[in-house]
């Protein structure tokens, strides 16, 4: 079934991308609009149309009470929505919520048959929305199926801080939509698949990879060690409510201010108003991103009064300056409680970017500078990486119906260190380590072992794994190396049991 997609969600966008068998890398689709990344914003006129994606959100700054936007972040349990989530999430959306059925009231004026408009209400739940949202990523996966019949096979992300619950209703809407979902990655995975981090190593080398997701309202890093291909997740922080919302409201704050000063007239008094400013300031920011200034022009902003200014990219970045010292501040934090919960990780090999804040001159500058040593990967475009590091998760897919692995596809791992040394349980400082975990299983070492001087003689080694000490017996062969205090042996792990590795050793 190809070609396969990839999907990545989230409060602020939605981006797919598609890749068949034969090609090299994995191409994002543009939507009707020529965009590469659609907004993840809905519509409904009052009627029987609901508009998705860019119209809705340009619609969104008149018809506020119509248009429901930042919905991923409501796709939780009961239990999950307190009150004071919702009483900071609810800020974040144009239309009403009610709390008490954790739906979207959308409201709409609808002209009668008299001179009065009739007002009209909508409700709609966070997971109706996702689906309507997933059925406009249908019509562009669509476009590259040859059989209309099938369902399109996809890999889709969501955050690494979210829940069982909300991994499944997501999945769940994909479906509903019309997808074939065969898996869904953590967002940070995914990024490091899109860059095929470690996918050729063929040593025993470590790399540890930290991941800055800063997207539309939220930010989390993760860390991960890679060895020999094999991705494994140590930590996890946030999410954290730092992110593009944060940097747009800074110049909010300043058009309001400056319009107030220069006309008198305090544009926060009006609804309409202010989501002008912020589709305004939306527009500015992604400019100021690749331009070194842009003109910020809002048509009748308030009372019939234009708001006209420059705004060159160094006054952005003094107005949005707290915004990046409190998430370099947060994101120093988390980096130091990794590092003493995972002591192996005190050097950053790596850095990978996702999320479109990250894509900011000043905010990039300032990670740059804070892991100078480590190699920053920013070369794909942070808002598509996710859905091409999904894309490219299908192709590893053997059959895309089912989605636990079968026994033989299974991948015996070590859960913990493995060292080993000569003599008696108390010489353990000339240990030389066997195993490390997450070595992937059946595996052959040869290591050259110190032997202890006042028991040179001795056929006595000590095995480690984890915290437990077990005492073997190894006769020392003749053609090993005694002149240099060193005996040469070869461990076989071949396979795991009630989690500890079987290890046979010989003296070569």
């Amino acid at each position: 079934m190809w070609p396969r997609f990839g999907i990545k969600v989230g409060n602020s966008t939605f981006c797919i991308a598609h890749v068949k068998p034969s090609d090299t890398w994995p191409n994002v689709i543009a939507n009707k609009q020529g965009d590469r990344v659609s907004q993840a914003c809905l519509l409904w006129d009052g009627g029987d149309e609901i508009e998705c994606g860019l119209t809705a959100q340009q619609k969104m700054a008149t018809r506020p009470k119509q248009a429901v936007a930042n919905c991923f972040q409501f796709l939780k349990s009961s239990e999950e929505l307190t009150d004071d989530f919702l009483n900071i999430a609810c800020k974040t959306i144009p239309c009403n919520y009610d709390k008490v059925k954790h739906t979207f009231k959308l409201n709409a004026n609808a002209p009668s048959n008299n001179d009065d408009d009739v007002e009209t209400v909508k409700e709609m739940s966070p997971f109706e929305v996702l689906v309507k949202l997933f059925e406009c990523e249908l019509e562009l996966a669509k476009q590259y199926c040859s059989d209309a019949s099938e369902k399109p096979v996809i890999v889709l992300s969501v955050p690494s801080y979210s829940s069982t619950r909300t991994r499944s209703l997501v999945t769940q809407a994909a479906e509903k939509a019309g997808f074939q979902v065969a898996q869904a990655v953590e967002e940070p995975t995914a990024a490091i698949l899109a860059y095929g981090i470690g996918e050729e190593s063929c040593n025993d080398d470590t790399t540890h990879i930290l991941t800055i997701k800063c997207g539309g309202l939220f930010s989390h890093f993760a860390l991960y060690e890679v060895k020999r291909g094999l991705y494994t997740k140590l930590d996890c922080f946030g999410p954290f409510a730092i992110g593009g919302e944060q940097i747009t409201e800074e110049l909010v704050k300043f058009i309001c201010e400056d319009f107030q000063r220069k006309y008198k007239l305090d544009p926060n008094e009006s609804r309409r108003s202010l989501a002008k400013i912020r589709t305004a300031a939306t527009n500015c920011k992604h400019i100021l991103t690749t331009l070194p200034s842009t003109q910020l022009y809002i048509d009748s902003l308030m009372d019939g009064i234009d708001f006209n200014a420059q705004m060159s990219r160094a006054r952005f970045e003094s107005l949005i300056q707290p915004v990046i010292s409190n998430f370099m501040q947060t994101l120093g934090d988390a980096v130091q409680k990794m590092q003493q919960n995972f002591p192996q990780a005190k050097k950053i090999d790596t850095v990978v970017l996702l999320g479109a804040t990250t894509q900011i001159p000043k905010l990039l500058s300032a990670i740059s500078a804070r892991f100078p040593d480590a190699e920053i990967h920013n070369s794909l475009a942070a808002d598509e990486i996710v859905a091409v590091g999904c894309a490219r998760q299908t192709l590893f897919l053997q059959n895309p119906d089912n989605q636990i692995l079968e026994a033989f596809e299974e991948c015996l791992c070590v859960a913990e260190e493995v060292v080993i040394w000569h003599g008696n349980s108390k010489d353990e400082m000339n240990s030389q380590k066997l195993l490390n975990p997450g070595d992937i299983l059946p595996k052959t070492v040869i290591l050259n072992i110190k032997l202890k001087e006042s028991c040179s003689d001795s056929d006595v080694f000590q095995l480690r794994a984890g915290s437990q000490i077990k005492e073997v017996n190894i006769e020392k062969a003749a053609s090993s190396i005694p002149e240099e205090e060193f005996v040469r042996l070869e461990a076989e792990i071949p396979k795991v049991i009630n989690n500890s590795p079987v290890i046979r050793l010989r003296c070569i």
